[in-house]
């Protein structure tokens, strides 16, 4: 009897610290990383965006003129925060607004696009990858690199 209690208690604190780790709403860890931002629940996204087979959320929000893509990982209390000037001819930009956020499937090899193969992507049927487009440029694709264990663009 002690030791179901034991183990109870156990299951509960450990249930309790994934909880706290897990953002229950994504938009709300990034407003608390980047209260600046204006974040829009409308461009909520979910997919396993750093392909540890968890769903994540991705959001689009802006700020001074610029466009934020932010990343809430599953068990990661610390978003991932990228952000893109709004101006033609800019490699880390977009054209115009509005900016759209999509997924993307990363079932793909970029090497043909950018002339090489880029350091940390991973081809995957599973994983998800995000695609920024705002203007007549060519869009901004994101992936989890596998070296880095971070967020990172590329762009044809």
């Amino acid at each position: 009897m002690k030791a179901t209690a034991f183990f109870l208690l156990i299951a509960t604190i450990v249930g309790v610290g994934l909880a706290l780790a897990q953002p229950k709403d994504g938009l709300q860890a990034l407003t608390t990383a980047r209260p600046e931002v204006r974040w829009s629940r409308a461009t909520a996204l979910q997919g396993d965006f750093d392909c540890d087979g968890q769903p994540d959320q991705a959001f689009l929000g802006r700020a001074g003129g610029r466009v934020y893509v932010g990343v809430v990982r599953s068990g990661h209390p610390k978003p991932e925060i990228l952000d893109f000037a709004v101006s033609p001819g800019v490699q880390a930009a977009i054209c115009a607004e509005p900016a759209v956020l999509r997924i993307e499937s990363l079932d793909y090899d970029p090497a043909e696009a950018v002339g090489g193969a880029i350091p940390g992507f991973r081809k995957s049927k599973t994983c998800k990858g995000l695609r920024l487009e705002g203007g007549e440029c060519d869009s901004i694709h994101f992936f989890w690199n596998h070296n880095t264990k971070r967020l990172e663009w590329w762009r044809a």
